[in-house]
């Protein structure tokens, strides 16, 4: 789950689709006089929207980290979830495969590029690599198979694919990374945010100029961008999320109904040129 703290103890705790449909809404709107509008654009927008999918039975009922009364955040160690996110993973591909291979392969690079620092395609913000376990690898290598199998029937049917294909996997990185800002990353205090980059960015198909994406605060809620890649100013955006509160009880059971009974709200931004 997606979890920012709060100084007095409560968390705003986002679902992974809750995250993916905010990271969605920047594909939506990606795109301007500078910036390539995505394309295919639907097959974008609805890899974007489940790129995160899978989770629907783990977090309805979520394992707890006890001591901080709430669910386990994404980067935490969370116990035995190893085989659960595997096959999370698998299952949300598959579905994505009858739906549109296009999206399934978008999805399943993303997958594969974050246990590998997304393929090493942006210096900023820095990655971090470490040891993947045998099961890992090995799903690692099946997807991977299964990717080059869709590549080669797409390949067939479009010419220019490899690179409208590499302007997309980087394009889900940039939405990736920005929902993960705005629901937990990007904060200085409760209140404001903190200057963030992405880099290298590129501005379009047909041609390799780079950018670098800085992110700059404006106030409560409101950020700017320099430079600006959206088709509106200024651009609001939303996510899902529940306020909990940690119970004065520190068992699971009692964070598990404090989940279950917390309020959930919308938290809204505004993006500016």
């Amino acid at each position: 789950m997606v979890i920012r703290e709060l100084k007095d103890g409560r968390a705003y705790v986002s679902l992974q689709e809750d995250h993916a449909e905010l990271a969605a809404q920047f594909a939506a709107h990606w795109g301007n006089s500078r910036f390539s509008k995505l394309r295919p654009y639907d097959t974008m927008v609805f890899a974007t929207t489940y790129h995160d999918s899978g989770y629907r039975e783990f977090e309805g009922n979520p394992p707890m980290n006890v001591a901080k009364g709430r669910p386990y955040a994404h980067r935490e160690e969370v116990p035995n979830f190893e085989a659960t996110e595997l096959k999370a993973y698998s299952k949300n591909v598959d579905w994505l495969h009858a739906q549109d291979p296009y999206a399934a392969l978008i999805v399943s690079m993303h997958r594969t590029g974050l246990w590998h620092n997304r393929y090493n395609i942006l210096t900023e913000p820095a990655g971090r690599l470490r040891e993947r376990s045998a099961a890992v690898k090995d799903a690692k290598i099946k997807l991977e198979s299964q990717q080059a199998e869709i590549k080669r029937k797409l390949m067939e049917l479009e010419p220019g694919f490899e690179n409208e294909l590499s302007y997309n996997y980087m394009a889900l990185q940039v939405f990736d990374l920005l929902s993960l800002y705005f629901c937990c990353d990007g904060y200085a205090n409760e209140n404001e945010f903190k200057e963030y980059k992405i880099a290298p960015v590129r501005v379009a198909y047909d041609n390799d100029e780079t950018v670098t994406l800085t992110i700059k605060p404006n106030g409560p809620g409101s950020v700017i961008f320099d430079p600006y890649p959206w088709d509106i100013t200024p651009l609001k955006v939303s996510a899902r999320a529940r306020i909990v509160a940690p119970p004065a009880e520190k068992t699971e059971v009692a964070c598990a109904e404090a989940y279950h009974k917390a309020a959930r709200q919308l938290l809204t931004f505004e993006i500016s040129a």
